[in-house]
């Protein structure tokens, strides 16, 4: 028994020491701007506390800026969008989130996408790589059948090609999409902006979503909401703006009209206040240059829509009150 145990033992040693190795290797394939993704979420664990906790895809990973609401309400805020992050990731990352701080936040700000509901259910790109806790990514590997998401290789499968790329010479491992600053508190300073006309498609994404809605998605976006009520987290939802062109088509979809109708129903059955809930905000203020594609900001329209969201929570009357209300 005692020869089996250490064979045993060593067997797994190894293992776990392969798995670090190619999750090393795979590492050094990864572009800059992926690189500051990753490493923008380390500083979470540091603060003592965190009054805002954004958390959404990537429409709120870049849509956020930390230092507006430092500035305007005198909050710590923290952005912890996450690229492609479906709703049902979101429950998981958003318990371990809360379960990392001794103190939870004064307020929850779920950023959202028009196609969230969508999304087709798996473990997404990068929500494994922030899940510390196994109570939380083990159920979110098994109901998404990755079961390969439990090794630190398993967990970063989607730097494969960024690898290859650099074995081959290739001075980065993949496109950089975002030119990246500096980082604050989750974000990344992006100041690059559309190249092309083009970005402002709405079709670009369509291979990428469920042609029907994913009733599992709504289902776990309610227990988000459940959730943070249950631990008396007062939550908001927000809605990032879209590129007036890009609105336009969206509008055409039924998919808009059902996210619209489903979020109108979440709002009224959970008295969850829902901002920018027709997407117009800012319309006429924002230009083609504020947006980095179709329905994401680079910082200078990040900035502008931080600005009216922290307006809009100040006369609300956060932090003192965080029962936000009204569907401003």
């Amino acid at each position: 028994m005692a020869k089996f145990i250490i064979k045993l033992a060593c067997f797994v040693g190894l293992i776990a020491a392969l798995d670090l190795a190619l999750s090393r290797l795979l590492d050094w394939g990864r572009p800059p701007d992926y690189a500051a993704f990753v490493d923008s979420k380390s500083k979470y664990d540091n603060l003592e506390q965190v009054d805002l906790l954004f958390i959404g895809d990537s429409q709120t990973a870049d849509g956020f800026v930390p230092s507006v609401f430092k500035e305007k309400l005198g909050a710590t805020a923290f952005n912890y969008g996450v690229y492609q992050l479906s709703p049902f990731e979101g429950y998981f990352l958003l318990k371990d989130l809360v379960s990392r701080h001794d103190h939870p936040p004064k307020l929850v700000v779920l950023g959202t996408d028009v196609q969230m509901f969508h999304y087709r259910i798996g473990d997404g790109r990068y929500s494994p790589l922030f899940i510390e806790s196994p109570q939380n990514l083990i159920p979110l590997i098994i109901e998404s059948d990755n079961l390969g998401a439990i090794t630190a290789a398993g967990r970063k499968k989607y730097l494969f090609p960024g690898l290859i790329k650099r074995l081959m010479n290739s001075p980065v491992g993949a496109e950089m999409r975002r030119d990246v600053r500096r980082i604050e508190n989750g974000y990344l300073l992006n100041e690059k902006h559309y190249s092309d006309l083009s970005q402002f498609d709405c079709e670009k994404d369509r291979g990428f979503f469920s042609p029907v809605p994913v009733e599992k998605q709504r289902e776990y976006f309610l227990k988000t909401i459940a959730f943070l009520q249950q631990h008396n987290i007062p939550c908001v939802i927000a809605n990032p703006p879209m590129q007036k062109n890009f609105l336009a088509g969206m509008k055409q979809k039924a998919a808009y009209q059902e996210f619209q109708q489903a979020l109108a129903e979440i709002s009224s059955r959970y008295s969850v206040a829902v901002f920018n809930a027709n997407h117009d905000l800012l319309l006429d203020n924002l230009q083609d240059e504020d947006f980095l594609d179709g329905d994401h900001l680079c910082f200078t329209g990040a900035e502008k829509f931080s600005a009216s969201f922290a307006d809009y929570l100040l006369r609300q009357g956060f932090p003192g009150n965080t029962r936000i209300a009204s569907l401003d």
